[in-house]
């Protein structure tokens, strides 16, 4: 959950903030000398606002404080004086024979976080990103290696099903890095500190399998979503020796029924597309497949599985409502209207509301500014910004904030788009002119509200690595490629219109 804090721009609250930072960073988890480094940062840059942003008059400014397992960020968010970084590069040699330290205060900042991002944000003014990561005892430096597992070669192995409870992480660790080496998608797995701290936060539940000698050989989880009333069936390994045997279809029944008993509204899987083991289970527990995101993972080698892939990971979503939908009102594009109501239909929607496109929705009755959330993934090179209010600089806000993010190598960027708001179509016009194509559906995935998602890959990628199960899934993949200009060797970050003309 973020913490907001709006500051003005007084001398007297940089200290306080600086402090806040230090003591909010030691309890998600940073060490003591990345807490340090990261409130210096934050010194830093608050400094700055103060004193540069808003020259001659008071103004305010807010920080953001995010968290997950793996990374803390801080996001001071400002609308004071336009300022372009890249203007002022800092030179160590000017510094010396000038006295002159120019940029100076940028160069602090990145060399006292991991991770830190510029986003010029328009008319909605500036952002700057801090990061962290959350440094924890990987598992292969915990133990050595395990024993020999007495249960591999036997037929008549006996399983347990139980709740998964915080003294399992280290267990669940193991497990996994026995399973998949080190190529396993979520490296947080691999920490059993930060999955100890998940499920004593109740950020995730599950349940663990464990054979007759009391090894884990099965684990499968649902990550509860930050900003909706859904959860993630996110976290899934069954032991290479106990393959085969229901033990995954179990665990996933059992997830369900955890998750109607906690009252959430809907559940969904990232089902990654290197094979369709996981789409193929997702389908068998009546999960409908929604959207197709291109390059949403890191390059990855699946061990055990197939031949080897390397190239970004893409995903199916697959959704199952828990809550059966009602009325739906839904302002579809009209270039993905067919698909869009195949996917609602197939979630059970009966009574879908399509308002006609009114003239009051057209560009210019916009306001004149964006309200969109920039959600940086820097470990997985991914970025989805979160339109909660489409403005007149929609395009501008994004293709500015893509430019500030050249240099963090990300590989595909994603709009989501409120489809109960009237502007979403035009707002969807005005982004396929500038690249992007369609993703697909993510049912109440914010506030939830069900959000239309568009795609722009920033790499190419094969589509023969691809591999789909479900109609639904298949029509997605033919319709993406169908929008995206196509060579033997992958995609071209240029898309087509609905008619097939191709757009630059």
């Amino acid at each position: 959950m973020d913490q907001t804090l709006q500051l003005p721009n007084h001398a007297q609250i940089i200290g306080p903030t600086t402090d806040y930072a230090y003591k909010w960073g030691l309890n998600v988890g940073l060490s003591d000398d990345k807490a340090l480094r990261l409130a210096l940062a934050v010194d830093e840059v608050v400094t700055d606002v103060v004193r540069f942003a808003f020259p001659g008059e008071d103004g305010t400014f807010e920080l953001t404080f995010r968290a997950d397992l793996s990374t803390a960020e801080v996001i001071i968010h400002e609308r004071g004086e336009p300022f372009d970084p890249s203007r002022h590069p800092y030179d160590p040699q000017r510094a010396i024979e000038d006295d002159n330290f120019e940029g100076a205060g940028f160069a602090v900042i990145d060399h006292c976080v991991d991770d830190f991002a510029f986003l010029n944000r328009g008319r909605e003014g500036k952002e700057f990103r801090l990061v962290q990561h959350i440094e924890s005892d990987h598992i292969a430096d915990l133990h050595a290696t395990e024993p020999p597992d007495p249960d591999a070669d036997r037929e008549d192995v006996s399983y347990t099903f139980s709740p998964v409870r915080p003294r399992d992480a280290e267990d669940i660790a193991k497990l996994i890095y026995r399973t998949y080496g080190y190529t396993y998608v979520r490296e947080e797995l691999y920490y059993p500190e930060r999955i100890e701290r998940a499920l004593e936060q109740n950020e995730k539940f599950g349940v663990l399998v464990r054979s007759n000698s009391g090894r884990a050989v099965g684990y499968f989880a649902v990550l509860r979503s930050q900003d909706s009333n859904i959860g993630e069936v996110g976290e899934a390994v069954v032991d290479v020796n106990h393959r085969r045997r229901g033990l995954m279809k179990r665990m996933l029944r059992s997830l369900i029924d955890q998750a109607n008993d906690r009252g959430l509204s809907g559940v969904y899987g990232e089902a990654v597309t290197v094979h369709d083991i996981s789409q193929r289970v997702n389908h068998h527990f009546g999960m409908m497949s929604t959207a197709l995101l291109l390059g949403l993972f890191p390059s990855q080698r699946f061990r055990a599985l197939f031949d080897e892939r390397t190239q970004p990971i893409s995903v199916i979503i697959d959704f199952r409502p828990l809550v059966p939908y009602t009325t739906v009102t839904a302002h579809l594009p009209a270039r993905y209207a067919d698909l869009l109501r195949r996917i609602y239909d197939a979630l059970g929607v009966h009574d879908l509301q399509v308002p006609p496109r009114s003239d009051t929705t057209t560009r210019e009755q916009w306001p004149d500014a964006t309200e969109m959330d920039a959600r940086i993934r820097y470990s997985y090179n991914h970025v989805v910004f979160v339109v909660d209010r489409p403005g007149q600089d929609l395009s501008e806000q994004v293709n500015r904030a893509l430019t500030d993010l050249e240099d963090d190598s990300m590989t595909v960027a994603f709009v989501d788009l409120p489809l109960d708001d009237p502007a979403t179509p035009a707002a969807t016009e005005i982004l396929c002119e500038n690249d992007f194509v369609l993703a697909g559906l993510m049912p109440r995935f914010h506030g939830n509200r069900d959000y239309l998602r568009l795609q722009r890959p920033l790499t190419r990628l094969d589509p023969n690595g691809i591999e789909v199960y479900s109609d639904l899934a298949v029509d997605l993949k033919a319709h993406i490629l169908n929008e995206l200009s196509w060579t033997s060797n992958g995609m071209e970050t240029r898309s087509r219109s609905a008619s097939g003309a191709t757009s630059t």
